[in-house]
C-alpha cells in the first residue's frame, strides 16, 4: 500500500534522495519518460498504461481529481512505488530497479515533513549531515539556499515558530540544497490559504526557472496547473485524458471531461437540443447525441437576438457578474461586466460567436472536429 502523505518518515526522506547534494547551484534538468506504465491495487488499475514525456528543464503538472492516479504516478517516478508494468526512464537511463536515492531526484511532500525538534537550519541541512558533507560546504549551501528562499532571518527558529508559507519554504530548501536535476512535488501548497498559495506558486515557478531542474508537480487545483506549467497532464481514472500546454488544453479540450475541469469557472456543457429549441422551432432529434461547450467569458447579453435563458442566480464579484442561467434542461454560467444590473428570476437573451463553441459526443465525450450542420450559420446570424 502507498505510504500516507501525513506519515513521512526519516527513511522516506532518505529514500527520495533528499540526503544527497550536487556541486553547482544551476543544474541541467533531465528528461523523464514513462512508457506503458501501470500500477495495480488489488487487481484494479491505479495507473493504467500511461505514456508521459517530460522535457529537460521544464515544469510539468500532473492534474486531476482525487483518485485519478497522479500521486501514484509521481511516486512511481520517485521509486517510492514500483511500476507493475512498463518502463521508468530518467536522464536516458531505465531506473525501474534503482532505489529512490540512486535516481538523482529530490522530493517535496504535501505534509512538509519537517522535524519539529530541529531548527530551520538543521532541517535544511538534514540530508547533507546524514551524508557527512564537509561542514564548510554545508554552511555555504545553507546560506545560499536561505538567501534564495528568504529564510536568512529564520534559521534559528523551529517549525512551530513559522507560518505555513515559511514552513513550505523550509521543505523546498531541504530539497533544492541537493541541486538535483529532477524535483518532484506532491501537492505542496494544499495546506496553505488561497492568498499564500498564489504567492508560493509564483515563487516555485521562479525557483524552477532560475535553477534549471526538471519539475513534476502534482495538484488537483487547475488554477495552479495553468499558471505554473509548461505542460499540463490531466489524468482521469488512472489514464491520461489530455496533455499539452495550458493554452492548448484550455482552448482545445480533447473531451467534455477536460472542458468541464479546466477553467474558473469551467466551460458550460449544454445539450444541443436545448440550444436549438431556444433559438428555432425546427426538430432537434438530429442533435440528441451532441454536447455543446461554451466558456462563460464568451457569453454576451443581447437586446434582440440570441438564445432565450432564464436567470436563476446572480453573483456579484465586483469587476464581473456571474449569471447562473437555465436554457431548457441545461444550465449555463455567463461572466459579464460588473456594472450590469440584472435580477434573478428574470429572462435574458444570450449570444456568442460560433467560433467559440466546442462540440463533443454525448455518448463518449470526445471532441468533434467541427461544427455540425446548421450550427455555425445559425449562431453566426445572432452574434
Amino acid at each position: 500500500m502507498a505510504l500516507s502523505r501525513s506519515r513521512i518518515s526519516t527513511t522516506d526522506l532518505q529514500r527520495c534522495g533528499i540526503v544527497q547534494c550536487m556541486e553547482d547551484s544551476h543544474v541541467e534538468g533531465q528528461a523523464i519518460s514513462l512508457k506503458q506504465v501501470s500500477k495495480f491495487w488489488d487487481g484494479e488499475p491505479a495507473v493504467d498504461c500511461i505514456d508521459l514525456e517530460v522535457e529537460p528543464g521544464t515544469f510539468t503538472v500532473l492534474l486531476g481529481p482525487s483518485g485519478c492516479g497522479k500521486s501514484t504516478s509521481l511516486r512511481i517516478i520517485a521509486g517510492l512505488e514500483a511500476a507493475d508494468e512498463g518502463q521508468v526512464i530518467i536522464g536516458g537511463k531505465q531506473v525501474n530497479q534503482l532505489p529512490p536515492a540512486q535516481r538523482d531526484i529530490a522530493m517535496v511532500f504535501q505534509s512538509y515533513a519537517l522535524f519539529p525538534h530541529l531548527t530551520v537550519a538543521e532541517n535544511i541541512l538534514f540530508g547533507l549531515r546524514v551524508r557527512r558533507t564537509p561542514k564548510d560546504e554545508q554552511q555555504q549551501r545553507l546560506l545560499q539556499t536561505a538567501n534564495l528562499l528568504g529564510l536568512t532571518d529564520y534559521l534559528k527558529r523551529r517549525p512551530s515558530q513559522l507560518s505555513g508559507g515559511q514552513q513550505q519554504r523550509v521543505a523546498l530548501g531541504r530539497a533544492i540544497i541537493a541541486r538535483k536535476p529532477v524535483c518532484l512535488m506532491d501537492e505542496p501548497l494544499s495546506n496553505l490559504d488561497a492568498k499564500l498559495r498564489n504567492t508560493m506558486r509564483m515563487e516555485i515557478r521562479d525557483l524552477q526557472q532560475s535553477l534549471g531542474f526538471s519539475m513534476v508537480y502534482v495538484t488537483h487545483d487547475q488554477a495552479e496547473a495553468i499558471t505554473m506549467a509548461d505542460q499540463v497532464v490531466l489524468m482521469r481514472n488512472g489514464g491520461i485524458e489530455q496533455s499539452g500546454t495550458p493554452r492548448e488544453i484550455y482552448e482545445k479540450p480533447a473531451s467534455a471531461f477536460v472542458a468541464g475541469f479546466i477553467g474558473t469557472p469551467p466551460m458550460n456543457l449544454l445539450e444541443a437540443g436545448d440550444l436549438m429549441a431556444a433559438v428555432s422551432t425546427g426538430t432537434n432529434d438530429q442533435h440528441s447525441n451532441l454536447t455543446v461547450g461554451i466558456r462563460p467569458e464568451h457569453v454576451r447579453l443581447s437586446d434582440t437576438a440570441g438564445v432565450k435563458a432564464h436567470i436563476e442566480h446572480v453573483e456579484y464579484l465586483g469587476a464581473d457578474v456571474l449569471l447562473d442561467c437555465r436554457i431548457g434542461g441545461s444550465k449555463l454560467l455567463a461572466r459579464i461586466e460588473g456594472h450590469t444590473n440584472l435580477q434573478a428570476r428574470s429572462d435574458v437573451r444570450l449570444v456568442w460567436h460560433p467560433d467559440n463553441m466546442h462540440f463533443f459526443g454525448s455518448d463518449n465525450g470526445v471532441r468533434l472536429a467541427g461544427a455540425p450542420a446548421g450550427f455555425h450559420d445559425l449562431f453566426t446570424s445572432m452574434s
